[in-house]
């Protein structure tokens, strides 16, 4: 289910990038991003290429988890954006996604981290 969401935001920023604004453009691609980096570390961390630590198993599980929220926010976003929300509404929502979004970048720097000392 999570992977159809993601699957379909991505695919809505494709297919409307010409509509889209830069605060749009630069959300989709830091989801679309960190959502590479995180599969890439839980396969990594399944096959063994990361110790398996609880460290690890935190990192990636914490990443996963934002992850989710921010992409929920943005579909809650985009979801009112097409149904005509105010602008207020959508001031908020975009609001919602920015923060969501805002914890990105340290937790997938924690999973990166993961590949220090590998081989």
């Amino acid at each position: 289910m999570k992977r159809i969401a993601i699957s379909a935001i991505l695919a809505l920023a494709v297919i409307g990038i010409a509509g889209c604004t830069n605060w749009e453009r630069a959300s989709f691609q830091t989801l679309a991003a960190s959502q590479a980096t995180i599969n890439q570390a839980q396969a990594d961390y399944e096959s063994g290429a990361i110790k398996q630590t609880t460290a690890a198993y935190t990192a990636i599980n914490s990443a996963k988890a934002s992850q989710v929220l921010a992409v929920n926010a943005m579909a809650a976003y985009e979801e009112a954006k097409a149904a005509g929300g105010t602008t207020a509404s959508l001031a908020a929502l975009q609001t919602d996604a920015t923060v969501a979004l805002a914890n990105l970048p340290t937790l997938i720097a924690n999973v990166k981290a993961l590949y220090t000392g590998v081989k």
